[in-house]
């Protein structure tokens, strides 16, 4: 008798797991190119406004403000700190800058150094700074926690952003990220059928693009926090 011609009971199978569909990665990639994109290129063209105009009528939602304050906070007229948890991320500060007459404020986010530009005891602009940013919302967190006294003087609910500069570069970074890996991506898919890489430079862009994955997560975090 030939054994051969017999199994053990043990089902076989042929080939290996399901391959997973790269088309969910894809879209999520294609989403976050998109929106990075979006945000960073809207960003940098606003319609502006003077600061001067700022003072007397408000600031416009959506638009840019530039302009020399003659006076302005030397320290952070409000500190808020984003957590994870007990973890600390990021850090805000909010000033008070001040038209020629000191009669009308608009508050602006800077970062921890800006108020070193002004004097202390006379508020003066001591180094001449120019502040340039877009207006955005200002949060209830702001609202509700700003001294009531400095408050008064704001003609606007809002808040010029002096960090647009930053945040823009950071939605190009995630949104030209993502646009490269969605390239890189259906390349692979297309040559390899979603097996892993096998000559070095295969293996050194899919390291690059993990690492590129985790930044990139980090700054998304980072920036959806602060809308």
């Amino acid at each position: 008798m030939d054994l051969r011609n017999f199994s053990d009971g043990t089902p076989t199978f042929e080939g290996g797991r399901k391959k997973a569909s790269p088309v969910p990665a894809i879209i999520i990639m294609v989403l976050l190119a998109a929106l990075g994109l979006y945000m960073g290129i809207s960003g940098m063209t606003k319609k502006s406004m003077s600061l001067d105009d700022a003072f007397s009528n408000g600031s416009v939602y959506g638009s840019r403000v530039s302009g020399v304050p003659s006076y302005g906070a030397s320290h952070p007229n409000f500190e808020y700190t984003h957590k994870f948890g007990f973890i600390p991320l990021i850090d805000e500060y909010y000033y008070i800058i001040m038209s020629d007459d000191m009669q009308h404020g608009v508050l602006v986010r800077a970062d921890k150094d800006f108020g070193k530009n002004f004097d202390s005891e006379t508020y003066k602009n001591i180094s001449g700074i120019e502040i340039k940013g877009n207006v955005k919302s200002t949060s209830k967190k702001v609202q509700e926690n700003f001294s009531g006294v400095d408050y008064r003087s704001i003609r606007s609910a809002d808040y010029i952003d002096l960090l647009y500069n930053k945040m823009n570069i950071i939605w190009l970074i995630i949104g030209v990220y993502n646009a490269l890996a969605v390239v890189l991506l259906i390349i692979h898919f297309a040559k390899n059928r979603g097996s892993a890489p096998e000559t070095v430079v295969g293996k050194c862009i899919a390291g690059v693009m993990i690492v590129g994955a985790l930044v990139c997560t980090y700054l998304l975090v980072y920036m959806l926090v602060q809308i």
